[in-house]
């Protein structure tokens, strides 16, 4: 039990778990001996374990080109290899073959996933590595890529390695988005969801996810991170770990879920913020709770009315101040009604003639779309932004999500 509690905590994945914690790992690992020349991993297949060796050696290879074969590395006793297969089941990018007799322990993702539903803070602490081991490759290859007297072949491998890994980064990010749900998914056909996300580069700060909840809830939720790129899209894995953990047992209770993602922020990450909305729909009898932290209200348009209602709850942004306060409103959900979550890169964007698009215009354009019974509403919204702005890069990320009941 201690040879493994020390392996696992010279693993940097599991960094920061104490001793108590890694014990819950321990009975998770499978233990496989292979002979020499074992084929591991396979390059392409579909990753769904982590692997660590106890003793013995591998090689990491992989064919460039479909027809060379080049090594990378050999990795020896108490390396690992696998781990982002934790998170997603993203095919392998190299084979992974026995030098030696070789004994590896085997950690399953499915059975792991079944370990931090049951721990939010093993869960928490395992993503914030995952992130920040993954940003921190790129940021050193960037970083050692330099404009000097380089050949041409140098810059294009180094450039290479750093596509690759914003490739990686892109899908991550995008497993932590909402992308597979459907209206049926969600409320049962009562309702129909739509969303658009647009990073302004290739990784974003903009961040949403929607989980069923029991008794017929939904709780979602939508961030936006201070600036865009690498730093963002970190605070975008954490809040995403965090939340999928927390919301099972806080989702139904808004202030207190809200409270715990600020702590959990001013705990994990220093100088990081970010805003936020959480909304909590009760599918059963046609309700919704929404708290704030920082973030634009939403635009709720309620048919009775046919009128927007005014949205009025208030709440400091994450990661600020430790004890930020938070306040919820509730309201009726009828058929007819339209909620319309974003974030502030489609009403803070410019135009040549320096004109902001606005929460006016953003508010017209939705309005007008209802009275006239337009359907994909929020294309036709991307549409105005881009006709507007008249450019062909956005200053910010941009991400709408729109409820129709």
């Amino acid at each position: 039990m201690n040879e493994l509690i020390k392996i696992l905590s010279q693993i940097s994945i599991f960094n920061g778990l104490s001793d108590e914690e890694l014990k819950n790992i321990i009975p998770l690992l499978k233990t496989l001996t292979s002979p020499p020349e074992t084929l591991i991993i396979k390059e392409g297949t579909e990753g769904d374990s982590m692997y660590i060796i106890k003793k013995g050696s591998v090689c990491v290879a992989k064919t460039e080109n479909n027809r060379d074969y080049i090594t990378l590395g050999n990795l020896y006793s108490g390396s690992y290899f696998g781990e982002l297969s934790l998170i997603d089941n993203l095919p392998r990018s190299a084979d992974v073959k026995t030098i030696e007799e070789t004994e590896i322990f085997i950690l399953d993702k499915k059975n792991f996933d079944e370990l931090l539903k049951k721990n939010i803070n093993i869960g928490y602490i395992f993503y914030r590595n995952c992130l920040n081991e993954t940003f921190s490759r790129f940021r050193s290859l960037v970083s050692n890529f330099t404009f000097s007297q380089h050949i041409l072949k140098e810059k294009s491998d180094i450039l290479s390695e750093i596509n690759e890994d914003l490739s990686s980064a892109q899908k991550i990010q995008k497993f932590f988005i909402s992308q597979n749900l459907k209206d049926d998914d969600i409320f049962g056909g009562a309702a129909k969801f739509s969303y658009m996300y647009r990073p302004c580069i290739a990784i974003g700060g903009d961040f949403f996810s929607i989980e069923k909840l029991d008794n017929g809830f939904i709780g979602m939720i939508i961030a936006d991170f201070e600036g865009h790129g690498i730093t963002a899209a970190l605070g975008t894995g954490v809040l995403k770990s965090v939340f999928s953990l927390a919301v099972k047992k806080l989702g139904m209770k808004p202030i207190r879920l809200m409270s715990f993602l600020n702590k959990h922020f001013i705990h994990v990450i220093k100088q990081l913020y970010a805003t936020s909305y959480y909304a909590l729909f009760d599918t059963e009898n046609n309700k919704i709770t929404m708290t704030k932290a920082g973030h634009y209200h939403p635009l709720v348009w309620k048919k009775k009315y046919n009128d927007f209602l005014e949205v009025d709850c208030g709440g400091i942004g994450l990661g600020i101040v430790p004890d930020g306060k938070y306040q919820q409103m509730q309201f009726d959900i009828e058929a007819g009604d339209k909620i319309l979550f974003f974030t502030d890169g489609i009403i803070e964007q410019f135009n040549e003639n320096n004109q902001m698009y606005s929460m006016k215009r953003l508010k017209f354009i939705f309005q007008d779309m209802i009275r006239k019974n337009e359907v994909a509403i929020l294309n036709k919204m991307y549409e105005d932004l881009k006709a507007f702005s008249k450019v062909t890069s956005f200053d910010d990320d941009i991400t709408l999500l729109l409820f129709e009941f």
